[in-house]
C-alpha cells in the first residue's frame, strides 16, 4: 500500500501539498482510493500497489493549475515508490539545472548523504508510447547530474489507468 496521508508525516510541510495533488490527479482521473498502480520497470514482472489517499473537495481542485497538480501528485507517487523501488528513501530536493528533481540517501545519522538521484515526471492521461518518451527524455536530463556517479532513478506517473515507468541508470 502507498498511502498519499503518509506524506505530511514523512516530509511536514511540503507533504500536506504534494498528497492533495497526487489525489486531485487520481480523482481528475475518477479513481477512488484503493485503486491499483501497475509499476513497470527494472524488473521482468510488474508490481501492483494500492495507492491510498483522503478525498479532495471542490474548493482544494480550484486551487491548482492542471500542470502544477499533474507534477507535484507525480512527485507525491514517485517519493512513495522511491522507498519501496530504491536502496535510499530519504528525500531532499535538488537544485535547479541538475537534471533531477530529488536526491535520495541515508538520513539515519542526521548527516545526509546523497546515494543516488530521482527525476520524476507526471501525465495525466497518456498512451505507453508517451510514457516511454518521456521515460526517454527524463534518462537523458539526468545526464547534468552524472557528475555525482550515483545512480539515477526516472520515475513517470501516468494517472489514468494509473501506471507507473520505474527506470535506474
Amino acid at each position: 500500500m502507498l498511502d498519499l496521508n503518509d506524506l505530511p508525516r514523512d516530509h511536514p510541510g511540503i507533504g500536506n501539498a504534494m498528497a492533495q495533488a497526487g489525489a486531485i490527479c487520481l480523482e481528475s482521473q475518477n479513481h477512488s482510493p484503493g485503486v491499483a498502480l501497475v509499476v513497470r520497470g527494472n524488473t521482468d514482472s510488474p508490481r501492483i500497489y494500492r495507492l491510498n489517499w483522503t478525498p479532495t473537495i471542490s474548493r482544494d481542485n480550484a486551487l491548482w493549475q492542471p500542470n502544477d497538480a499533474t507534477e507535484w501528485g507525480a512527485a507525491a507517487v514517485a517519493i512513495l515508490l522511491a522507498k519501496n523501488e530504491a536502496p535510499y528513501p530519504a528525500i531532499e530536493a535538488a537544485a535547479l539545472g541538475t537534471g533531477i528533481d530529488f536526491w535520495l540517501g541515508d538520513d539515519s545519522n542526521l548527516d545526509f548523504q546523497r546515494e543516488a538521484r530521482l527525476e520524476v515526471s507526471g501525465i495525466r492521461s497518456g498512451s505507453d508510447a508517451a510514457i516511454a518518451r518521456r521515460v526517454s527524455a527524463k534518462l537523458t536530463q539526468t545526464n547534468q547530474s552524472d557528475y555525482s556517479q550515483t545512480a539515477a532513478y526516472v520515475i513517470v506517473v501516468e494517472f489514468s489507468r494509473p501506471v507507473a515507468e520505474v527506470r535506474v541508470k
